[in-house]
């Protein structure tokens, strides 16, 4: 049989050794050092850099205030977002960000960013489980994996202690309130599955869609028959309060068992619409306000 590695045995083996190695470490690229200018337009994401340490030079605005960001990002530039471009790219490029984490929300806008040479990343949740996953992905982006993997875990047991003891279970619509249109929250949506996870059966008039909203009529939601109506006002800042009483006394859902209880509620304070870090604190809202459970 022929010795392949003949020349290479005794006295010589650690330099054959040495030159395997040397090729090796020359085929492993270096690991890339974490991005220092980061800007997070999410409340998700900012709240979640914050936590492992890391501060972003500049968040996206808040639907509904900026009550759910930390108070450690009050000094950092916030960027006005509007639709469906998300932020101006010229107050975006002036803060020189080596990357941006934005949602799917600002689509045109990331392929925007993109073009100007910007990295941008998708990193928002959908559902309470994309949370954990994505806190430890933001982790690793960040250098920050160890201190991600413990952050995921502390939410997971705050969430659960915000589950204990659920009495009843009532049958909720959540309503966003896209002008006099509603479109109903779906299982596969933020504010769904944190009611779901509260302990409301979520009604949602057999609609499905990959978007986790989809319209319907009033018509459905008097069918459906909800115990619990939830409706989250969607619109520009000034039009809020008039939408706002628009849902409440809708005279289209007077039927229903939640209007005829007085239990049809409105929520303002982004917590439903979009994902956040507070999600234990969201949790015992739904269930103390909302389901009373």
């Amino acid at each position: 049989m022929l010795d392949l590695f003949g020349p290479y045995r005794g006295y010589r083996a650690p330099f054959w050794l040495a030159v395997v190695l040397l090729v090796v470490a020359m085929a492993v690229p270096a690991k890339a050092a974490p991005p220092k200018r980061i800007v997070a337009l999410t409340p998700f994401v900012a709240n979640t850099l914050v936590k492992l340490g890391v501060t972003p030079v500049g968040v996206g605005q808040t639907l509904g205030g900026h009550d759910r960001l930390s108070p450690k990002l009050s000094g950092v530039p916030v960027l006005p977002l509007s639709h469906p471009n998300g932020p101006n790219l010229e107050q975006l490029a002036s803060l020189d960000p080596d990357l941006v984490f934005s949602s799917r929300t600002w689509a045109k806008g990331n392929e925007s960013m993109g073009d100007l040479g910007i990295r941008v990343l998708v990193q928002e949740p959908f559902r309470l489980n994309g949370a954990y996953a994505q806190t430890k992905v933001i982790g690793g982006l960040v250098g920050k994996r160890k201190e991600a993997i413990a952050l995921a875990a502390a939410m997971k047991r705050s969430v659960a202690a915000a589950r204990k003891g659920i009495a009843e279970r009532p049958t909720v619509m959540l309503i966003l309130g896209v002008g006099r249109t509603p479109f109903t929250f779906l299982a596969n949506s933020w504010g769904g599955d944190l009611v779901t996870k509260a302990g409301g059966r979520l009604l949602t008039g057999g609609v499905t869609s990959s978007s986790g909203f989809e319209r319907i009529s009033d018509e459905i939601v008097v069918a459906e028959d909800p115990d619990v109506i939830i409706a989250v006002p969607h619109a520009n800042e000034d039009d809020i309060p008039s939408l706002t009483e628009y849902l409440r006394s809708n005279p289209a859902w007077q039927t229903t068992s939640a209007v005829r209880n007085d239990r049809i509620y409105i929520s303002v304070d982004n917590s439903l619409l979009q994902a956040g870090t507070d999600v234990a604190r969201t949790i015992r809202k739904v269930r103390r306000v909302y389901l009373q459970n």
